[in-house]
């Protein structure tokens, strides 16, 4: 146990131990409380970013709409630690180089074993909430932005229920709209093949 610990921290390993140690960190401060479930849960991934960067791809990839953004990045970190500490077994110098170097492939193994973990976890929530999240209940609802969106830019917004709220992937219907983050807008439609739904000025629809 001293030396996987030993070797957590050597070389280039440090990187997915120190990951791991902030995601830790994070679940910790929530369950005590300090911290909303939801802070860095979606803003973290689009501000700052186009919605055709690379993290961008990785969480269209992942599909993080359907799951907590935060829970997803967690399981995917902590995939790439345990990759990373198999390692430890290989016939090559610890926190050297070449381990280093596999590091690389070891976050896209770990990118793939997440995604593969969470298909059961995104059939259960689609069954579970087919009839409440169905398309002709969030149609020309009212949403809250959850980040800045605009024609070159994806957002979340979410929609007050009874119970609990729904959070949707959203996009300016109109190119020359853009939606600043807390605004409210109105779901105009929704284009399923992107799982994406279309909003509009409030102003517009009232």
């Amino acid at each position: 146990m001293p030396e996987l610990l030993k070797f957590a921290f050597t070389g280039g390993n440090i990187i997915p131990t120190v990951l791991l140690i902030l995601v830790v960190l994070y679940w910790i401060i929530v369950i005590i409380g300090a911290l909303d479930l939801d802070f860095l849960d979606f803003d973290l991934d689009l501000d700052g970013g186009d919605a055709t960067g690379p993290f961008y791809s990785l969480l269209a990839f992942l599909k993080v709409g359907e799951l907590p953004v935060m829970f997803v990045l967690s399981i995917l970190i902590l995939n790439f630690w345990i990759i990373a500490m198999f390692m430890y077994y290989l016939p090559i110098a610890p926190g050297g180089g070449l381990n280093t170097l596999l590091l690389f492939p070891a976050m896209l193994l770990s990118i793939f074993f997440t995604k593969f973990e969470f298909l059961p976890f995104k059939g259960i929530i689609k069954k579970s909430n087919r009839k409440e999240n169905s398309e002709d209940e969030i149609i020309r609802r009212l949403c809250k932005l959850k980040s800045e969106t605009n024609h070159e830019r994806l957002g979340q917004a979410e929609i007050e229920r009874d119970g609990a709220s729904v959070i949707i992937n959203v996009k300016p219907e109109f190119e020359e709209e853009s939606f600043r983050k807390d605004e409210i807008a109105c779901v105009f439609r929704k284009d399923s093949s992107k799982d994406i739904y279309y909003i509009v000025k409030v102003e517009g629809v009232i």
